[in-house]
This record gives structure tokens, C-alpha cells and sequence, in this order.
């Protein structure tokens, strides 16, 4: 895909014809991104020789399509699972992308209508909010789609075409409503870099425009656009960094749509679950028997709960993805002059789509298939939409270890915190590579809390955020299986006791009569209605 999918703009400078063929599985996406034509596309030279409608300054064309989107939020509160956290109230941008009575789409941030309790949209020079709601959400691309059901609110509105990933030195626009007034803003920007980098909503890694104008909060949702047509979407900047923003290309916007499409939901962006080594130094290549004309990446290690894993194999070179050649360092060509990660040939297709890898495997070159799959990491990256997970039982909480747990300690900070809070043991799961999901629902089930009682006196807060590995000898995998030996066990009049195993050989002994009495008095006494998450009931 990304060879002539991602590439510029049929009336600027010709593409490098070193790119290479485009996989024939993914010929909706091109046709989708390259669904204006030549004459369509607005071309004022301008100094270095770039191309911008400088009509665009009158901002007529796209100011009503802009909205401002309200949102007000509920999100669960991870370090008690049973518990809400208050409402929040953010603002973000979004624009319509389709006003057709069945498709009336507008699209804006996922990170701005996450946990929804309640949302209003305004549209530009108006003051009503009309009440929205979300059709579809994507939070590992932030992209959402959103839609008003009064038809009020429809009248007068035009829907903004996409274009093109711009290149670099272009310049490009971005609307939107920032924090600071309730009128639009404009900011005009030059492309800096196109590359992969981190989503810091999902945490995924996928293709990134940077512009030099800066994304403030609010901003976020907002067109960016070139002449007369979107190229992409506002979505974060940098903090400490001034004149720096970033921005959801093209490529992305209509993988998000084309996922929709297919398959009547958004199912998300695959992954291929192994961990890799460069094949830069000269006495790996050697000791590997690597060919000079060869290049590509080392095979560490491989996640047996992906898919890729029934063919791929530790020690494997892998020399190209697709047809698609890798360098030593894992990048692929993308155009003249630029290289990005390899990653983003397999965040080009779609779950269950199938891919090819060539690989050295023992001096031989081997191609291998395979179908690929959103197999998360054994430590989500978050859980948007979602409700924790928790048991609680005889006091004890137990609950997955998350991202969004640790987040509960200091939001994006928690790694830095992590002595401070007795995490250190936590932060080692979640940057541990070398520690591969073995199963697909593979969980890492800790011990978040002793809600105080007499039956679990002595069992002090050294005993918190311990993992646990086993409930009377049988070893814990997910919440769903504990769930199930315990409630064997509780069902089993043999049993007298119930025995935890905490790591550092932490051990926690709960007499089964006693816990049957005391359940019902922890919950009533910490106002929990349930003693488990809904999931698990």
C-alpha cells in the first residue's frame, strides 16, 4: 500500500519510480484516495514552488462546515472499579464530511467523545447545541464520526472533500476552535515531516503529519486543508514545544471509512505481534549467512496468541512485507528522499486481511502468509468505552493491570512516579518485552486493594498492586477463568480454605465459611453494589 497510496499529488513533482507495486488487496483504499482528479486540484505556485489556493484566506468555503463539539464525559474510576469519576466537560472541533440523508457524517476526535454522558454540537455563527451522538469510534486512529438527528441543524451545510497527503514545505490550514474564544480560529502551517509516531490517545503507532502551527486544546477535530480539500485532521501537539502540531493524514481517514464500509463497524488496525532487531552490524549479517544484496530485520521473539505466529519463527530475517523491501533498520521506502517504519504496511490493512513476509530462515529464503489479527498487548493500552474488570472477595480487589490503572496513580506521568507509588513492579510488565502474550486473552491479574475487614486482618497494603499467579494451585490467566475456579471452589464443600499466591511469594489464606458472611458486610459497608464487574456476573 504505502508505496502509491501515501505518495503526493498527481500535479506535483513525479513520484520515484522506485516504488514499489501497491498489494491488489488494498485497491479500494487507493481508489478512495485518489478519488479527485488532476483538474480538481487547486495549483498556485507560490516562492518554493509549493501549492496553496490563496483563496482559502477568505475561509468562505469550509467556515460552515466547522463545528464545535461539547462533550460531557463519565469515566470509571480503575482504582475502584465499582465507582464512576465525576463528570468532565471538554470542547473540541469537528466538520462534516457527508450530508446525505443516510450518511450524515461528522467527523472529529475520538479523544473528544470518549465515555460520553452527553453531546452538543454548534455550528459555526450559530448559538444552538444541537444534541449529538456517536455513529462509530476509533480510538486507536482518534477518529470518530458523529451525526444530529435534527434536521434543523443540516440546513445550509456542505460537506468538505478530501484530498491528498501533502508533501513536505506545503503549506496547509487548520480551523478550528481552540481554547480561548468560541469563534473559529484559522492557522496557516507548513508540512514539516510525515512519519510514524505514537497516537498519545491509543498509544498506537501510525502515520503522522507534522506542521509547524501549533494544536491547542480545542483545536483538536479540526480540517486541516489545502486549497479546497481536507488532507487531514488536528488531533494533538507537544506541550513544552511551541509551533508544533500534528496531524491525522489522509491514509488514515480513509482506512477508518473504508473499515466502516467493509465491514459495517469500525474493527480496528491489525498488528503482528513480534519483537525485532535490526540487521545493521556487519557480524550479525555474517553470523546470520545474510547476503550483501539482502536487508531486513532479526525475529526475536513472537506472541503465540497471534496469528503469525503458526508461521513465523524466531530467528527469521525478514527481508520484505508485501513485495515492499526493508532496510536494515526496519524502514521501508515511502518517497523520494523519505523512509518511514515498516509498521505501517501492516496498519495499511484490515483485520483478517491476509499478508506475505519474505524471510531467511537456516540459509534459505522462504515466503510465508498469514491472516492478520488486533491481538491486543498483554497490558492494553487503554480501554475507551470500556468498564474495568474487578472481583472482590472476602475484601480483596483484584483486577487486570492496565495502562488506564496505572493512569489513575498520574495520569501521563506514572512511570515517572512509579517509587513513589510502589509500582516499580507494575512499570516492569508494561515495558518487559521480552514478556509475549502465550494465550489470546492472556490478562495480568493483580491485587489493587484490601478493603479493610476482620477477616482479612494482617494482610497489610504490602500485599497492593502484587500480581497473582495462582488461587489454590490452578494459575491464573484472565479474570473470566479466576472467576470460574473461584466460584468452583466456593461451590466445592471439600474446600475449607482459599489460597492466593502473590509474586515475591506472597501468600494470602481466606477461610471459605468466614469470607460467605463477611462478603455481604464489606460491600454494604463500602456502598458496592456488586462484588464483580457486570462482564462476570
Amino acid at each position: 500500500m504505502i508505496e502509491s497510496l501515501l505518495s503526493g499529488v498527481s500535479t506535483l513533482a513525479e513520484c520515484d519510480s522506485q516504488l514499489a507495486q501497491i498489494p491488489s488487496s488494498l485497491e479500494k483504499c487507493r481508489r478512495r484516495c485518489w478519488l479527485e482528479t488532476e483538474s480538481k486540484t487547486d495549483t498556485i505556485e507560490t516562492s518554493t514552488g509549493n501549492v496553496l489556493n490563496e483563496s482559502i484566506n477568505s475561509s468562505e468555503l469550509f467556515l460552515a462546515s466547522v463545528v464545535k463539539v461539547y462533550c460531557t464525559s463519565t469515566a470509571p474510576n480503575f482504582h475502584m472499579p465499582w465507582q464512576m469519576l465525576s463528570q468532565t466537560n471538554c470542547t473540541s472541533s469537528g466538520f462534516v464530511i457527508s450530508t446525505h440523508p443516510s450518511k450524515r457524517w461528522i467527523m472529529g476526535n475520538a479523544h473528544g467523545a470518549t465515555h460520553p454522558t452527553n453531546i452538543r454540537i454548534c455550528k459555526h455563527g450559530d448559538v444552538t447545541k444541537y444534541v449529538a451522538r456517536v455513529l462509530h469510534i476509533g480510538h486507536e486512529c482518534d477518529l470518530v464520526l458523529l451525526t444530529v438527528d435534527d434536521e434543523q441543524f443540516w440546513i445550509g451545510l456542505q460537506e468538505l472533500s478530501f484530498g491528498y497527503l501533502p508533501r513536505l514545505q506545503e503549506t496547509v490550514v487548520v480551523a478550528g476552535y481552540p481554547t480561548g474564544g468560541d469563534n473559529l480560529s484559522v492557522t496557516k502551517g507548513v508540512v514539516s515531516r510525515v512519519t510514524i509516531s505514537t497516537y498519545s490517545h491509543s498509544l498506537e503507532q501510525l502515520l503522522t503529519i507534522q506542521i509547524d502551527a501549533a494544536i491547542n486544546m480545542g483545536n483538536s477535530g479540526g480540517p486541516c486543508i489545502q486549497g479546497t480539500h481536507v488532507v487531514g485532521v488536528a488531533f494533538q501537539g507537544i506541550a513544552q514545544s511551541q509551533n508544533i502540531g500534528y496531524i491525522i493524514p489522509v491514509p488514515i481517514i480513509f482506512h477508518f471509512l473504508d473499515d466502516i464500509d467493509i465491514h459495517s463497524c469500525y474493527t480496528g488496525f491489525p498488528r503482528l505481534a513480534f519483537d525485532w532487531t535490526p540487521m545493521e552490524n556487519k557480524s550479525i549479517r555474517e553470523y546470520f549467512a545474510i547476503p550483501p544484496n539482502k536487508h531486513g530485520i532479526l525475529v526475536n521473539g513472537i506472541e503465540r496468541a497471534c496469528l503469525i505466529s503458526q508461521v513465523l519463527r524466531k530467528n527469521d530475517v525478514i527481508t520484505s512485507i508485501d513485495g515492499i523491501p526493508l532496510g536494515d533498520d526496519g524502514t521501508i521506502h515511502f518517497r523520494r528522499g523519505e523512509r518511514i517504519s515498516f509498521r505501517s504496511i501492516e496498519k495499511s490493512k484490515f483485520i483478517d486481511e491476509e499478508i506475505s513476509l519474505s524471510v531467511i530462515r537456516d540459509n534459505r529464503e522462504l515466503t510465508i502468509t498469514c491472516s492478520l489479527d488486533s491481538n491486543p498487548t498483554t497490558v492494553p493500552y487503554h480501554l475507551h468505552d470500556q468498564l474495568p474488570q474487578y472481583i472482590i472477595y472476602a475484601g480483596i480487589v483484584f483486577t487486570p493491570l492496565t495502562r488506564s490503572y496505572l493512569k489513575a496513580y498520574a495520569t501521563s506521568e506514572w512511570y515517572r512516579c512509579a517509587f513513589a507509588f510502589g509500582i516499580t513492579n507494575l512499570i516492569d510488565y508494561v515495558l518487559n518485552r521480552t514478556l509475549l502474550k502465550q494465550e489470546k486473552d492472556e490478562q495480568i491479574i493483580i491485587l489493587s486493594q484490601i478493603l479493610v475487614d476482620t477477616i482479612n486482618n494482617g494482610y497489610t497494603s504490602s500485599c497492593h498492586n502484587k500480581r497473582l499467579f495462582k488461587v489454590n494451585n490452578v494459575e491464573i490467566k484472565t479474570m473470566k477463568q479466576m472467576n470460574e475456579v473461584l466460584e468452583g471452589l466456593l461451590a466445592n464443600d471439600l474446600v475449607e480454605y482459599i489460597r492466593f499466591e502473590l509474586e515475591n511469594d506472597g501468600l494470602i489464606v481466606i477461610s471459605k465459611a468466614e469470607a460467605k458472611q463477611a462478603n455481604e458486610r464489606i460491600l454494604k459497608q463500602n456502598n458496592i453494589v456488586y462484588e464483580k464487574s457486570k462482564d462476570l456476573i
